[in-house]
């Protein structure tokens, strides 16, 4: 058996480059596992992408398989062999199917079921040329490929035309093909520095080595460090620091496959424009760097990644430089044009931009969520005024130029705008920080001001659109209510903010024309809440025992820490014994039928312990109105005399009154227990 290096290239047009980083580790991920289901051991997996090939290289890998124990069972002993002893026809077709003839070969096993005909052998190990070719077919069948192409007359599709295969194992070429390309040693270099000449690799080993040679640095991790180094060393050159942005170091890295860092200047001038305008220039459009100062100020210069070594790397930089000034001069004209326009203006353009066909326009939700913000902040103590001003304004900047151009900019440039037309520093920031947060992980607002207005907001399209029958599907959320209900969670749960969720609801489907069921958009909300505190540690019975309570949640607040509570609970031996009491009252009072819940009379009693229990209901009833540490404090307390009762009381009297009597105390403590939350859903 031999252990050799195997190297498996493909070689394509540029691969998308926001893609690279996930078909990189899908494609090492699928080569490891197709060789793991086949028993091929192997060594060290390395996983290589440039802008025009993926690669794994796997140390040591074993060109055989193990031999294979083939185990068939037959059919039954009884019904393998007549009277005379002769195979039936039974055995024959087994034994047909096992590609024998003699049935001595066979063994048998027995079972508690019966003894059964059994065939096993060995047979020899596939080799490792034998299965390259279905090895690489798996490995590429399911890439994560958000779009497929077709090229030519071919019909296959890939995520790029493919150009070469290299399959190689140690210095033995593979016989396999992928998308009309066959395997060879064959790799090629960088396109403009090493040419279109073929690089021959006489090894597996001599990948990353033979590429390098062609201007090629092979692995993705070298290359990105290699450019956080020049980046630092440019902008230390300039008495600067470069910007960290790791999507952006991620997204240079995927293009390019011998990597540059060059820098570049542009007029001071444009640095009156907003900060975010200039560095959105740069990076979306250019994928430049921006730098600042050791003070946080932005400087006018900027780093950018070139895909060669150039003899003349002024006349890159140059050509850098030429191509961002237009695009600061457009960010610094849309700007100051911005600025003439009154927020009252903006306003008014507002209601010709359709936010959704039945719910309005931008103009309408502004107005909505003005007054849903305005309430929020009453509701917290805050400026009522103010919060209903920053909702108003909040979407103004959708009908700037700005944001035309850069819709990432949208709530920055409204902050700006209305910090300069005389809006308070509150009101400016509300309007930036209501996008927050804006995905998984990202910071929440800073005010309670901004807070009211991001939930407004929120909540209004969360009502509106379920209102009109759109709620996201499995497969479909365009208006992102998912990420946006998550938001609202979030906000009230680690700010935090203590908000009926229920009354906001109704007081925005009061402001929509069409009817709109709030319980359906609490659900929803609550679904994410019930996800969202199950992924941080909280139990997700917990969970739904305080959701089922009568009055159900309202307040994500309070609920939170409620079930925080009752985890807490349940680590006691009380809560042991009142789950065990919840689900036996339930069944006792299930199977009695319907009954009326009234007065329990003392009266009835006839066994001491029913005068206890009673009195513990009642200890229980009197602290509802407290905090739920409280409450679950008398449970415990409680939860001895409740466990005697059934040890000690036998419900279904003969006696009817008594009877009655006793399902009336049970219907009690039921109603008590549940209203702090359902135990009997608890595990």
């Amino acid at each position: 058996m031999r252990h050799e290096t195997l190297l498996i290239e493909i070689g394509t047009e540029e691969l998308p480059p926001k893609s690279l980083m996930a078909l990189k580790t899908a494609f090492a991920e699928n080569l490891r596992k197709a060789l793991d289901d086949r028993q091929f051991n192997y060594g060290k997996v390395t996983a290589f992408a440039t802008p025009r090939r993926l690669a794994v290289q796997i140390a040591a890998c074993e060109n055989l398989q193990p031999e294979q124990l083939i185990q068939k069972k037959g059919p039954k002993l009884s019904a393998a062999f007549d009277n005379d002893g002769q195979p039936t026809k039974a055995l024959s077709g087994f034994l047909k199917s096992c590609g024998i003839t003699d049935p001595d070969l066979l063994e048998r096993e027995e079972t508690e079921k019966g003894a059964w005909v059994v065939y096993r052998s060995t047979q020899a190990g596939a080799t490792l040329s034998s299965e390259i070719q279905a090895i690489l077919i798996e490995a590429t069948a399911t890439l994560p490929i958000a779009k497929r192409m077709r090229w030519q007359s071919y019909r296959a599709e890939f995520v790029r035309p493919v150009r070469w295969l290299v399959a190689l194992y140690g210095n033995e070429i593979l016989n396999c093909h992928f998308h009309d390309r066959t395997a060879d040693a064959k790799t090629y270099g960088h396109r403009a520095m090493y040419g279109d000449d073929p690089i021959i690799l006489s090894h597996a080993d001599d990948y990353e080595a033979g590429l390098e040679a062609g201007f090629v640095i092979v692995s993705f991790e070298k290359r990105q460090a290699l450019i956080s180094e020049q980046l630092e060393a440019a902008a230390s050159v300039r008495g600067a620091i470069a910007s960290d942005d790791p999507a952006l170091l991620e997204e240079v890295t995927a293009l390019t496959e011998w990597p540059r860092v060059l820098g570049g200047d542009f007029d001071p001038a444009f640095l009156a424009v907003p900060e975010e305008a200039l560095i959105s220039a740069m990076r979306e459009h250019q994928r430049y760097f921006h730098l600042r100062d050791n003070a946080g100020q932005l400087q006018p210069n900027f780093l950018t990644v070139a895909n060669l070594e150039s003899l003349q790397p002024e006349e890159v930089v140059a050509g850098n430089e030429r191509v961002i000034r237009p695009r600061l001069t457009d960010a610094q004209f849309f700007y100051n044009k911005d600025l003439q326009k009154p927020l009252e203006d903006a306003l008014d353009q507002l209601n010709q931009v359709v936010f959704q066909n039945a719910l309005g326009s931008f103009g309408d939700k502004a107005r909505r969520i003005s007054t849903l913000s305005g309430l929020i902040a009453k509701s917290l103590g805050e400026n009522e005024a103010v919060a209903a001003r920053a909702g108003l304004l909040a979407k103004t900047d959708l009908v700037s130029l700005m944001v035309g151009e850069f819709p990432e900019l949208q709530g920055i440039m409204g902050s700006y705008y209305a910090k300069a037309q005389g809006e308070s520093s509150l009101i400016a920031d509300s309007i930036q920080e209501h996008y927050l947060p804006r995905f998984s992980g990202d910071q929440l607002p800073g005010t309670m001001t901004a807070c009211a207005v991001a939930i407004a907001d929120r909540i209004d399209t969360l009502v509106g659109l379920f209102g009109i029958g759109q709620p996201p599907t499995g497969s479909k959320d365009p208006f992102a209510l998912r990420r946006q209900s998550l938001a609202v969670v979030r906000i009230c749960i680690e700010v935090p903010i203590n908000l009926d969720l229920m009354v906001l609801l109704e007081a925005s489907a009061e402001r929509h024309t069409a009817e709109c069921a709030t319980a359906p958009v609490m659900a929803y909300i609550l679904d994410r809440f019930e996800n969202l505190l199950t992924e941080r540690g909280a139990k997700w019975d917990s969970i739904r025992a305080i959701r089922a309570r009568p009055s159900g949640i309202h307040n994500l607040l309070t609920a939170s820490e409620d079930i925080e509570s009752l985890d807490r609970f349940r680590e006691s031996d009380a809560s042991t014994l009142v789950i065990k009491a919840q689900k036996r009252v339930q069944n006792i009072i299930e199977k009695a039928g319907p009954v009326d819940i009234g007065d329990v009379n003392p009266a009835h009693f006839n066994v001491p312990i029913e005068a206890e229990l009673i009195s513990c209901i009642a200890s229980i009833e009197a602290v509802r109105t407290e905090a739920i540490d409280i409450r679950l404090a008398k449970v415990a307390d409680s939860a001895k005399t409740i466990d005697s009762y059934f040890k000690e009381v036998m419900v279904m009297d003969d006696n009817l009154l008594i009877r009655e009597n006793r399902l009336n105390t049970l219907s009690q403590l039921n109603r008590a227990l549940n209203d702090i939350a359902a135990f009997s859903l608890l595990q």
